[in-house]
């Protein structure tokens, strides 16, 4: 009963910030630029408020006294710090008027300093014994330190990635954090629940034709705490089965860039991240949200039955 007023209370504060937000970024003129390179379909999306994933840092920072757990400070912080790196990438981009604001490389030193900082804060959560299952796989310190990293860097841009059309990451995120209500403790039930409903909220305003996009802030911010969660809950292993969608999106663009080379400019896809080859092939927006909505449910309860067994 609790967490579904988490969810409950997240939903309609998230609601009243996007209500409130909407206008303002219009005002402000913080909108998206889009890529010329992509679906034409997009060309409409020009000009639509972005960053709206600044209310995913804000509506968890309200219930933090409520909790004096470290682990819910630390889900927090990766949520947090990773949203501050997108925030300033989506602020770089509306100061340079293009859709790439921090280039790749500065995106990912940042990353890595977050990273290091969060294994140092949490040093007494984090265990080298990850599990799969019943699996217990014991790791030395830098081998588990590589897989660490691995996690937190790798889930962030897993999410970024999968951020590419209406409505996409909103709803295979949902299902996602549902799953860590379900195997994680205490803390991680709670901010599982709060960011569902902050994210029901966004996909209120988010569902295509959006009126907002939560830009690389939430992006980033959302894959920040998916790689906590896996973390703190030693199931680090479990997270590419979790989150099969960003895994497949990020596979898309490794297929894609490496057979483009090897073959001198032929491609696989249409387009990369996979999403938008789909879009290429007459996929509505709407359609690919729903059938990579059914896929990520489909792979939760996989995971669900892989732990209760």
């Amino acid at each position: 009963m609790k967490l579904l007023l988490y969810i409950l209370v997240s939903f309609f504060l998230a609601v009243l910030l996007f209500v409130v937000a909407i206008p303002l970024f219009k005002k402000k003129k913080i909108t998206q630029f889009i890529r010329e390179e992509g679906p034409e379909t997009h060309k409409i999306k020009r000009g639509t408020p972005t960053a709206g994933g600044i209310i995913f840092l804000i509506i968890p920072a309200l219930f933090l006294p409520f909790h004096h757990s470290k682990t819910f400070l630390f889900l927090y912080l990766s949520l947090l710090l990773n949203g501050l790196v997108g925030l300033i990438d989506d602020f770089r981009s509306r100061k340079k008027k293009e859709s790439l604001g921090l280039s790749g490389r500065e995106k990912i030193i940042l990353q890595i300093i977050v990273a290091i900082f969060l294994f140092i804060f949490g040093k007494n959560l984090i265990s080298t014994t990850t599990h799969f299952g019943t699996l217990s796989i014991q790791l030395d310190n830098v081998s588990y330190f590589i897989l660490y990293l691995l996690v937190m860097v790798g889930a962030v841009n897993a999410f970024n990635f999968t951020d590419g059309i209406d409505g996409l990451l909103g709803s295979v995120s949902i299902p996602i954090f549902l799953t860590f209500i379900f195997i994680g403790g205490i803390a991680t039930r709670t901010v599982s629940s709060v960011t569902i409903g902050m994210l029901l909220a966004f996909l209120w305003f988010n569902s295509p034709k959006a009126s907002i996009f939560m830009g690389d802030t939430g992006s980033l911010a959302l894959g920040g705490l998916f790689g906590a969660m896996g973390i703190v809950n030693h199931c680090e292993l479990l997270l590419p089965i979790i989150g099969i969608i960003p895994v497949i999106e990020t596979l898309s663009i490794i297929i894609q860039v490496s057979y483009f080379k090897f073959s001198h400019g032929k491609r696989i896809f249409k387009m990369a991240p996979i999403h938008h080859h789909f879009e290429k092939n007459g996929w509505s927006e709407s359609k690919i949200d729903f059938r990579f909505f059914v896929i990520t449910v489909i792979f939760s309860v996989f995971t669900l039955i892989i732990l209760w067994r």
